[in-house]
């Protein structure tokens, strides 16, 4: 079973792929917006909401980001935050060889749990 929706808000792409063991969240263009929390919040509410009951595990996937913006990273954050005190299990990989990337989401990684249920991995 695989589900997949595309969301767009112009020049971003998010593309939500659900499959048996995991939501896959591949995010893709630029996230310029200055309020992103707007439109992406509710995508990742909803993934972990999924997740809650069937213990999927979410795949942030930012390799083909092009760019975000600082206020990108509050939804981000918060729902890591949330995967941290919770139970969902939550991986965001990131493209290491981007600088900005690498800056970005390297702070992150006060995220990950010893347990790696949640965890921040430069590839």
């Amino acid at each position: 079973m695989e589900d997949q929706k595309t969301y767009v808000n112009e020049p971003l792409r998010i593309n939500v792929k659900e499959k048996a063991d995991s939501i896959s969240i591949e995010w893709t263009g630029k996230s310029v917006d200055r309020n992103p929390g707007k439109f992406i919040t509710p995508i990742l509410v909803n993934a972990l909401s999924k997740t809650s009951h069937n213990n999927k595990r979410i795949v942030l996937d930012f390799q083909k980001l092009g760019y975000m913006n600082s206020s990108t990273i509050t939804p981000i954050v918060k729902i890591l935050d949330r995967a941290k005190r919770g139970s969902t299990r939550v991986t965001a990989l990131y493209d290491k060889s981007l600088r900005w990337q690498d800056l970005a989401f390297s702070a992150l990684e006060i995220f990950q749990t010893v347990d790696k249920r949640v965890e921040i991995r430069g590839m």
